[in-house]
C-alpha cells in the first residue's frame, strides 16, 4: 500500500514537473508579499509577511536546485506533497479562524493564511523529498534484484549446466586415454561449477533460512576438496542443525579453500570441530596454513578484486551475517583459528 499523495502529473509537460516545485514556491510567495504592503504593524510586517516570504524562498531555492539536479517525476512528487500539505494547512487555517470569531478574537483568514501555507510548503518541501528518495531507492533496489534474479538463472541454466558437460566429457577423454590435458580441463571444469555455485549462493534471492545439519554440510564440502591439497580432521556429531540455506555447504567449502589459498606448502591440515553451546553451535576451523595474515573484518571492507582469497572470505562473512551468525578469526604463527557462530533452531 502506498502512503502519501499519488503522483497524478504524469501527463504534464516534462519542463513544467522538472520546475513545479519552484513554481509551487513562487505562486505561494504572493500572500506574504501582499501582507509587506499592506501591513500597518511591525509585529504583522514580521510574522505575517517576512517570515513566511523567508521560508517560501527556501522552498524555491530547494524548487530551482531539484530543477537541476533531480528528476522530473522526483521533483513532481516532492511538489504533489507540498501541495498536500499546504492544502492541509489552509484546512487547519480555516479551522482556527473560526473557532477564533466564535471566541471573538478578531483573528481573520488574511492574517493566518501567509503564515499557514509557508509552514505548510515547508513541512511539505521535507516530506516530499523523503518520499521521493525513498519511491527512487525502492525502485533501485526492485531493478537490483530483478538483475540478480536472471544473473541466478544464466548461473544455473547455462554456466553450471555447460561447466557439467565439459567435466563429463574430460572424465571420460581421461579415462580412455590417459591425457594429462583432459585431466587439467576437467579440473578446470570442476573449478568452474565450484565458482558457479558461490556466485548463486550470493545472489539468491530468497533470503529465509530453515534448519540445516551442519554434519551433512561439511561432508558435502569436502567433496569439493582435493585430498592431495588439503587433510582434513571432522570431529562432528553424527547430526548438528543450524539455522541456515541451502548454501551452508558453500559457506564450509570457502572456509577450506581459504586455508588452501593460505598454504605455502604443498599440503594444508584443517581441523573442524563443533562446539555446542545453550543458544548455537560454534564451528571451530583451525589450519596450519602460513601467510597472508587473516583478520577480523565486515563484507564491506573486504577487496574481492585482490582474487580468490579474498572473495572465499566475502563468502563466509556474508552467508554468516545472512544466517545471523558471527565470525571470530584468532591468527596463529602456525595458522589460523575461525570460529563460525551459528543459531540453531530452538535457540533464542
Amino acid at each position: 500500500m502506498t502512503i502519501g499523495p499519488r503522483t497524478t502529473m504524469v501527463s504534464l509537460p516534462r519542463w513544467l514537473k522538472r520546475w513545479s516545485l519552484a513554481i509551487t514556491a513562487i505562486t505561494l510567495a504572493v500572500a506574504p508579499a501582499a501582507r509587506l504592503l499592506v501591513a500597518t504593524t511591525p509585529t504583522t510586517l514580521v510574522l505575517g509577511g517576512l517570515v513566511p516570504l523567508l521560508l517560501l524562498t527556501g522552498v524555491t531555492y530547494a524548487g530551482w536546485a531539484y530543477a537541476r539536479r533531480e528528476s522530473p517525476a522526483f521533483t513532481a512528487i516532492v511538489t504533489a506533497w507540498t501541495l498536500s500539505v499546504v492544502a492541509g494547512m489552509v484546512v487547519v487555517a480555516v479551522w482556527v479562524v473560526t473557532l477564533a470569531r466564535l471566541a471573538s478574537t478578531g483573528l481573520s483568514f488574511a492574517m493566518l493564511s501567509p503564515v499557514v501555507t509557508s509552514a505548510g510548503a515547508v513541512t511539505g518541501l521535507w516530506l516530499g523529498t523523503s518520499n521521493a528518495r525513498w519511491r527512487e531507492r525502492d525502485a533501485t533496489l526492485r531493478r537490483e534484484r530483478e538483475q540478480l534474479d536472471f544473473l541466478n538463472e544464466l548461473l544455473r541454466h547455462y554456466v553450471l549446466n555447460a561447466a557439467q558437460v565439459i567435466v563429463g566429457r574430460a572424465d571420460r577423454l581421461a579415462e580412455r586415454t590417459g591425457d594429462d590435458d583432459a585431466v587439467e580441463i576437467s579440473r578446470s571444469g570442476r573449478r568452474i561449477a565450484r565458482h558457479v555455485q558461490q556466485m548463486r549462493a550470493l545472489v539468491t534471492s530468497d533470503d529465509s533460512c530453515w534448519p540445516v545439519d551442519l554434519t551433512a554440510a561439511v561432508e558435502r564440502a569436502r567433496t569439493s576438496v582435493d585430498e592431495q591439497e588439503v587433510q582434513l580432521v571432522v570431529d562432528l556429531p553424527e547430526t548438528c542443525p543450524v539455522v541456515a540455506d541451502d548454501a551452508l555447504d558453500v559457506l564450509v567449502e570457502a572456509l577450506l579453500f581459504r586455508a588452501v589459498d593460505r598454504t605455502e606448502g604443498d599440503s594444508v591440515t584443517v581441523r573442524l570441530d563443533a562446539v555446542e553451546e545453550d543458544d548455537g553451535v560454534r564451528l571451530v576451523v583451525v589450519d596450519d596454513a602460513g601467510s597472508p595474515r587473516v583478520e577480523s573484518v565486515d563484507p564491506e571492507s573486504i577487496d574481492t578484486d585482490h582474487g580468490v582469497f579474498e572473495f572465499q572470505w566475502y563468502l563466509v562473512m556474508t552467508l554468516t551475517e545472512r544466517y545471523g551468525g558471527q565470525v571470530t578469526v584468532t591468527d596463529r604463527d602456525d595458522g589460523a583459528r575461525v570460529e563460525v557462530w551459528l543459531r540453531t533452531p530452538d535457540g533464542r
